[in-house]
């Protein structure tokens, strides 16, 4: 990563620029992902998920409620009027920061 410091959960807000590395959940591969928060969903005190739409359009979700937080990509189908987009577990979290 660029950065030296990890954010924690709490901390990413909407609109922050940030950049995460995720891996996958079974093979070798993963990557790092820059966008901005889209969405950030704190019900209570804590963040629960938030939405990242990276720099290339791809839409991903992040849980934060687990150990080792699980990342979706996010497919949106065609027009995206009224269309429910395609969500798919790839891989779990390793460390966000400000990008």
């Amino acid at each position: 990563m660029m950065t030296d410091r990890t954010l924690e959960p709490n901390e990413v807000t909407e609109g922050m620029a940030v950049a995460f590395d995720w891996s996958p959940e079974k093979s070798s591969g993963g990557g790092t992902v820059e966008g901005k928060i889209t969405r950030v969903w704190q019900p209570d005190d804590d963040v629960q998920e938030f939405t990242v739409e990276a720099d290339d359009g791809t839409v991903w979700n992040v849980y934060t409620e687990y150990r080792r937080p699980p990342v979706e990509r996010v497919e949106l189908s065609g027009d995206r009027n009224g269309t429910e987009p395609d969500a798919r577990t790839v891989g779990r979290l390793d460390e966000i920061v400000r990008a």
